[in-house]
């Protein structure tokens, strides 16, 4: 039986000695994160939607009162109770919480109503038995998904990198909602900070093996203090391609993998980019580079038809960049043979 309940009524019940978190039917996996806590308390203070909670709940005839035990919905409870009773404050990045960047509960003023009579949506299983709520349990982990590796990172990491990812994927949301270069599905769970991660990677670090090892390595790196000149690089170039070359996202270079080598070119021609992994791979700066943006992108186009293409029909002098392009996008060997073809296609003659 679905229900609604405000948070009010929950804390009332954990006063009155009527809810209980009942561990048997708990995950074993490890406690939220303060980042974490505080990205959910973010949620419930915007009013949100969050995932329903399992309580199984039983009348005690002689007192007339029912006693209820959580089920499935531990963590969200315990970070509730958590920050109203100040034992955390939400993060300080102003563009991620807005203006409630570094409160806690006592310092919301009537903000705090929008906790309180936040409403919980519950799945109630009325005086089932022990063997039904394991079972129903059971099927719960079961239709559950692991978090993302960019989920984990968002969760692991409350410093300067992570929160100038947070902002830029939120300042170029024209990237995503326009032109789809991360889809909605992928966008919820955070492909968009993922990708404008690399971004930055690509600027700090060059064209590097990527997987979510290195993306990881730069969160960890760069959790203390990071290089403000870089997210100035990153909307530079950004704002190159959307003002120079957007007819090229209209092509298949608007898929992720292939937008980020765009990005690379662009930015090793207009800022430099270190060397990277590249090693002998890595093309000679060329001054002409974007000096002809309609060549550049009549350029673009012909990589962008090759991609399209099946490997049968691809001309010959791209097959090798076909066969790259449809490999592990990831991994210098490919990235090795793309990123030339992309800064090549960017002089001012025919590819």
């Amino acid at each position: 039986m679905l229900d609604q309940y405000p948070v009010a009524d929950f804390l009332n019940w954990l006063d009155e000695n009527t809810l209980k978190i009942n561990r048997e039917y708990q995950r074993s996996a490890k406690v939220w994160s303060t980042p974490a806590k505080a990205y959910f308390i973010d949620t419930i203070l915007r009013g949100y939607p969050i995932p329903k909670i399992y309580l199984r709940t039983r009348i005690h005839a002689a007192t007339r009162r029912a006693y209820r035990e959580v089920v499935d919905g531990q963590q969200r409870l315990t970070a509730i109770t958590s920050y109203v009773n100040d034992e955390f404050s939400l993060g300080n990045s102003v563009e991620m919480y807005g203006e409630f960047a570094g409160l806690k509960y006592s310092q919301l003023g009537e903000a705090q109503q929008n906790i309180l009579g936040y409403m919980i949506p519950v799945e109630q299983l009325m005086n089932v038995p022990d063997s039904v709520v394991i079972n129903i349990f059971q099927r719960l982990n079961t239709y559950n998904y692991n978090l993302s590796s960019q989920e984990l990172r968002h969760g692991k990491y409350q410093g300067a990198f992570k929160n100038a990812v947070v902002e830029a994927s939120h300042r170029w949301d024209y990237l995503w909602s326009n032109y789809r270069i991360v889809g909605n599905r992928a966008r919820i769970r955070m492909a968009d900070d993922e990708l404008m991660a690399q971004m930055f990677g690509i600027l700090l670090e060059g064209v590097t093996d990527g997987g979510q090892t290195k993306i990881g390595r730069l969160y960890k790196i760069y959790n203390d203090e990071f290089p403000q000149s870089i997210v100035k690089g990153v909307d530079d170039t950004i704002r190159y391609i959307l003002d120079n070359l957007e007819a090229v996202l209209e092509t298949e270079i608007v898929r992720a993998p292939h937008f980020l080598m765009l990005f690379a070119s662009v930015a090793y021609a207009r800022l430099s980019i270190p060397k990277g992994d590249m090693g002998d791979d890595m093309p000679m700066r060329n001054p002409d580079a974007l000096t002809d943006v309609s060549e550049a992108i009549s350029n673009l186009s012909v990589l962008a038809e090759a991609l399209e293409q099946d490997t049968m029909s691809v001309p010959y002098h791209l097959t090798g960049f076909k066969e790259a392009s449809s490999s592990s996008t990831q991994r210098i060997r490919s990235r090795r043979i793309r990123f030339p073809w992309y800064y090549k296609a960017l002089l001012p003659f025919p590819v």
